[in-house]
């Protein structure tokens, strides 16, 4: 009986050690198409010169539109409290 038990243990063993061989060799793979992708710390790289020219170091927004719309109230009772309904 402990032989069987042991046979069993070293099976699962293998199935695992082949799964993540197989689960390994598929994400160095996948990671392999990745490396022409690099981080970068300023955005220069990611315009062309002369291209893109700040002068003040602030934002002006030209509308500015701010529309409430009141939610409906649901007094039927059933769930309480707020948030969104599905329909």
């Amino acid at each position: 009986m402990m032989e069987f038990i042991l046979a069993e243990l070293i099976i699962f063993g293998i199935c695992i050690g082949i799964g993540a061989a197989i689960s390994g060799a598929i994400m160095v793979a996948v990671r392999s198409k990745l490396k022409s992708v690099k981080t970068e710390r300023t955005a220069c790289n990611y315009t062309r010169g002369g291209s893109f020219r700040t002068t003040n170091q602030k934002d002006t927004f030209l509308y500015n539109n701010i529309v409430r719309i009141p939610r409906p109230q649901n007094n039927s009772g059933g769930r309480r409290g707020g948030g969104m309904r599905r329909r």
